[in-house]
């Protein structure tokens, strides 16, 4: 698999865990942003209250001594007091300050105290590092004579009022120790918890990734038997049930592949096995009468013969499985390579005391190659006078289509094809595997030639079988491309039973 860094389950750890990292210094900077900002917030409203207090203090009966045991209150929190005049410039009170502090715990705030005191309720506000609550005194605090004055510190007079000032710099520090630890606590979890969920996850990923790996060696390897057990999650699943899908068809591949190699090689045996006993027989003097020689002569040349149709057709699907074999479509006169077709069967059929019949209806005009149109039928003849009885007769019939096309059948009546087989008629050496223990077969290769000629030239067949036996192979040709040379239109027959529609029987 490589090393963990290369491999799928590495990658996924050191997603997740770089995930749950991510998430964690971005939940941290959010929580610090808030350390900062809701204490602020909080802490407005706490000087604000303080700030009321204060102006009650003030307002009260006795407001200098009191005013200063409340200052010294707030100072021990960090609050520093000031007091506001008319003019709202702040003025401390150092008569109620401890004798070891000399400046004020928190300065006056750069702000615009006069028109805060204006709106004559508390008003707070943050700004520099600094929180502050401004509240009106509620009436001045005097004597008799005047100003009540402390250490020569006056009192405000009327339109004065209250300043609470807290430093609010550090306040945000001072927590950072307090929640760092625990964030710091919060994303080792987060990355355990993350690597642990990646690799458990990771690990249902590549185990079926793992059999498959194995399976595709074993594969590879030459046991095309193999297959994988099909689990996990649904693309995993899918990629299983490919794997094995291939492997099967694999499998059958291989499987037709040797059923054709023994069909030819008993095809080639045969006519093989022929020619050498009638030639030794011609050269060691056994056959000495000319009428035996000639008939020895002849039928090593019609062993021959079968030999070349053989290899043949071997090379033709070896062109057809590399896309070199040539299909060039032109208008054809379809009914002039039938009669060709039929007349050069008829002659071969004799032997087999087979007749072949033509019913060809109306002009017959189609787009398709005439060398490989007839190749196909030649085929097909062939098959249909080995399949048929002495005495019986093959028929070649065709037809016009309407709209333009034509629509030919070769019909034989010999012992037909099972239902179940007809699906698989065209299948390479199918047929020959099939039926060669009870009739007599070609190579099992010729229908498989048909086929593919019949799919380059855009002709579509099919094979039926009726049920008193007998097989129609049925070929519907694609139309011209321009107008027959004599002008009229082309149009289908009047009466549909022209052409065959089950075999003969």
């Amino acid at each position: 698999m490589g090393p963990a860094g290369g491999s799928l389950r590495g990658r996924l750890v050191l997603a997740f865990v770089g995930v749950a990292v991510l998430a964690a210094v971005l939940i941290g900077v959010i929580t610090l942003s808030l350390i900062r900002l809701l204490p602020e917030r909080n802490l407005e409203q706490q000087l604000a209250d303080q700030a009321q207090a204060v102006s009650d203090t003030v307002a009260g009966p006795r407001p200098v001594r009191q005013l200063c045991a409340l200052a010294r209150v707030l100072r021990r929190g960090e609050t520093e007091v000031y007091l506001l005049d008319a003019a709202a410039t702040p003025r401390r009170l150092p008569a109620c300050q401890a004798p070891n502090r000399r400046g004020p715990l928190a300065p006056a705030p750069d702000a615009d105290l006069a028109a805060a005191l204006a709106q004559g309720q508390v008003t707070t506000g943050t700004g520099g590092g600094l929180a502050w609550a401004v509240i009106p005194a509620e009436r001045p605090v005097r004597r008799a004579a005047g100003v009540v004055a402390q250490g020569g510190q006056p009192v405000p007079r009327a339109g004065g009022g209250v300043l609470l000032v807290h430093e609010v710099r550090r306040l945000g520090l001072s927590l950072l120790p307090v929640v760092a630890w625990r964030l710091l606590l919060a994303t080792a979890l987060a990355v355990a918890v993350a690597a642990l969920a990646a690799w458990l996850l990771a690990g249902r990923l590549t185990a079926p990734l793992g059999r498959l790996v194995t399976a595709a060696r074993r594969v590879g390897a030459g046991d095309l038997s193999t297959r994988v057990q099909v689990d996990g999650d649904g693309e995993v699943a899918e990629v299983a049930t490919a794997f094995n899908d291939m492997a099967a068809g694999l499998e059958q591949a291989q499987t037709e592949q040797r059923t054709f190699l023994a069909s030819v090689g008993h095809e080639l045996k045969t006519p093989l096995t022929t020619v050498q006993g009638y030639t030794e027989a011609l050269l060691d003097g056994t056959v000495d009468d000319p009428a035996d020689r000639r008939r020895s002569l002849l039928r090593v040349h019609a062993e021959t013969i079968r030999l070349a149709r053989l290899v043949q057709d071997l090379l033709d699907l070896a062109r057809l499985g590399r896309g070199q074999f040539a299909v060039s479509t032109v208008d054809s006169d379809v009914g002039a390579v039938l009669r060709e077709a039929a007349a050069a069967a008829a002659e071969r059929a004799t032997r087999r005391q087979v007749t072949v019949t033509t019913r060809l209806n109306g002009g017959l005009h189609a787009h398709v190659d005439p060398g490989r149109l007839r190749q196909v039928l030649d085929n097909l003849l062939d098959n249909a006078a080995r399949s048929s009885p002495s005495g019986r007769q093959v028929l070649v019939a065709a037809r016009p289509l309407d709209g333009g096309g034509v629509e030919a059948a070769i019909v034989d009546q010999g012992p037909g094809i099972a239902a179940d087989d007809l699906p698989h008629a065209f299948d390479r050496g199918y047929l020959w595997s099939r039926y060669r223990g009870t009739r007599e077969v070609g190579s099992g290769l010729g229908l498989a030639i048909v086929k593919a000629l019949c799919d380059a030239m855009g002709v579509a067949i099919h094979a039926e079988s009726g049920h008193g036996g007998g097989t129609a192979f049925r070929l519907t040709l694609p139309p011209a491309r321009t107008r027959p040379a004599n002008g009229h239109p082309r149009v289908g027959p009047t009466a549909p039973s022209e052409l065959p529609t089950r075999p003969l029987r």
